[in-house]
């Protein structure tokens, strides 16, 4: 393992960068874009607590590790958790594995291919990096600047999948690796398209993932993507997903994070026309010493949209949770209705749950709210359970499944439900 050097953490990074660059050349439809992305992040550096955003969340620990780049030609464990739908897209650290895929299934009008297949295609070239800014967010700045290789999603104009897509990201490694997913998805005007991103991780080393997803919803498209995050003490995890809305359009974020040592989910949505609906949800679990950090931005830019977000955590042991939700409604953005709501339920004395739902508003016809809840269990509700014979820890066992399947039952993909309620029960025990 590469000994850690006495100088600026970014250092390191950009040493990486130029080690990765010698090794795969830049003579690639995506390298400008690389390059800006990495002379930005070399002038931004990391988020510091002292940034509001990161205010409860310190990324130093994991960013100070010595990373080595995920390989592409390890070969994927066998045994993979893939939903039971026809279109599955397996990328093994970060490059797609065809014959782990089930690909043949693939209607005409929807096209699921590997990023460096597609990257000089027009819809790529005029799309890919204009919703995800890496001069916004130097996590997103990192992830452009090693591109090479991703998933890309684009449905034709009216095509109505009949069944989800998965995209499986399989991540191997025997040493401190840093893998960079990136994700595009297209949905052109009247399509409508569900997407479940998920990760599976072969090796006891610490894994940093960085991921980066940008969806273009078309007019009156319609788009439900989930990201299942499942870790262990050993994955942390950074994702950024940035949504751009077109007039009438539906989107909905179902994201689901079950431990891991440090998580971090940016979500900016951008309703960038009228009767535009935006829903995000999210149910977060978190036990020993973990810390999941839910960030939201829903950017009201028109008038006549919705918004609705809803998002709720369960914490034992030493974890932490935190919720910073912002709802920006800009001064043309009249009619427009926004909801926010964070519950959490704390399992001990020394979790921690900072919640901080906002809005600001700068129109003046609206109907915009917001609310946040934390505490223990119901104590009536358990009383009731008792005293009808069920043991404290199953009446326990059973208001917790309750609690999260209010956000697993909303979850649009059906087939990911019993997937979902049995990571509930495992960080149950």
């Amino acid at each position: 393992m590469p000994e850690l050097i006495d100088h600026r953490v970014e250092d390191r990074f950009l040493a990486v960068y130029k080690r990765y660059q010698s090794l795969n050349g830049t003579a690639d439809p995506l390298s400008d874009l690389s390059e800006k992305a990495i002379e930005c992040f070399a002038q931004t550096g990391f988020p510091e607590r002292k940034n509001e955003s990161w205010k409860y969340t310190n990324v130093t620990p994991i960013i100070s590790r010595a990373y080595q780049i995920a390989e592409a030609d390890q070969a994927p464990a066998k045994g993979l958790d893939v939903l039971d739908t026809p279109h599955v897209a397996v990328f093994v650290n970060g490059r797609l594995a065809p014959e782990q895929s089930r690909l043949d299934q693939v209607p005409a009008g929807v096209s699921i291919e590997s990023l460096s297949t597609a990257a000089e295609k027009d819809i790529v070239q005029a799309y890919l990096g204009s919703h995800a800014d890496y001069a916004e967010d130097p996590f997103v700045a990192l992830n452009t600047a090693f591109i090479k290789d991703g998933a890309v999603i684009t449905a034709l104009p009216g095509i109505k999948l009949d069944h989800p897509i998965h995209i499986l990201h399989v991540v191997t490694c025997n040493e401190p690796t840093l893998v960079q997913p990136r994700t595009f998805i297209h949905a052109a005007d009247g399509a409508s398209i569900q997407v479940l991103q998920s990760t599976e991780f072969a090796g006891s080393a610490s894994l940093l993932m960085n991921a980066v997803t940008e969806i273009h919803v078309g007019k009156e498209a319609h788009v439900d993507y989930l990201d299942l995050q499942v870790g262990t003490p050993a994955v942390s995890r950074i994702t950024n997903l940035s949504v751009y809305q077109e007039t009438q359009s539906r989107f909905y974020s179902g994201t689901f994070t079950f431990g891991g040592e440090l998580t971090r989910n940016n979500l900016s949505i951008l309703p960038n026309a009228e009767h535009c609906e935006s829903l995000l949800q999210g149910l977060f679990m978190a036990r020993g010493r973990s810390h999941v950090d839910n960030n939201t931005l829903v950017d009201h830019a028109k008038p006549n949209c919705y918004s609705s977000e809803y998002y709720k955590g369960i914490l034992d042991d030493h974890a932490i949770g935190v919720f910073n939700g912002k709802v920006l409604v800009r001064e043309d953005a009249q009619l427009t209705n926004a909801y926010q709501t964070n519950r959490s339920i704390l399992l001990s004395d020394t979790a921690r749950m900072y919640s901080k739902p906002a809005l600001e508003i700068y129109a003046d016809d609206v109907k915009c709210s917001h609310g946040a809840t934390t505490g223990q269990l119901d104590k009536d509700g358990l009383f009731y359970l008792r005293s009808r014979g069920i043991h404290e820890e199953e009446a326990r066992r059973l208001m917790l499944m309750s609690f999260a399947g209010d956000i697993i039952e909303k979850a649009p993909v059906s087939a990911m439900h019993e997937t979902l309620y049995n990571h509930v029960e495992r960080m149950l025990r």
